[in-house]
């Protein structure tokens, strides 16, 4: 399970994301497939969870995390690759942390 987990590292330890789980606190599916294929994309654990909550140009400036249930998975998995330059038109992560 831990291979499944988003971990996000700051200098005051390791944290892992509520979003990524239900009410009963088991893994929410979507955003699981949104992190397998980030990873896959080689994009940061830290990376990942801040374009999670970070209003998208691709998602007309909607936050991920506030789309998992509303959008099928390939919506957002698009918006993920664009996100980080692996689609048409898509940008990399700023040095201020805003995705471009």
């Amino acid at each position: 399970m831990m291979q499944q987990l988003m971990r996000v590292f700051s200098a005051e330890g390791t944290y892992c994301p509520g979003f990524q789980f239900r009410e009963d606190l088991s893994l929410h599916p979507a955003v699981t497939g949104l992190f397998v294929r980030a990873m896959a994309l080689r994009i940061p654990h830290n990376y990942f969870a801040a374009w999670m909550v970070t209003g998208c140009p691709e998602l007309r400036g909607a936050r991920p995390v506030d789309l998992v249930d509303r959008l099928a998975p390939a919506v957002l998995i698009a918006a993920l690759e664009r996100s980080f330059g692996h689609g048409a038109g898509g940008g990399r992560p700023s040095s201020t942390g805003t995705f471009q």
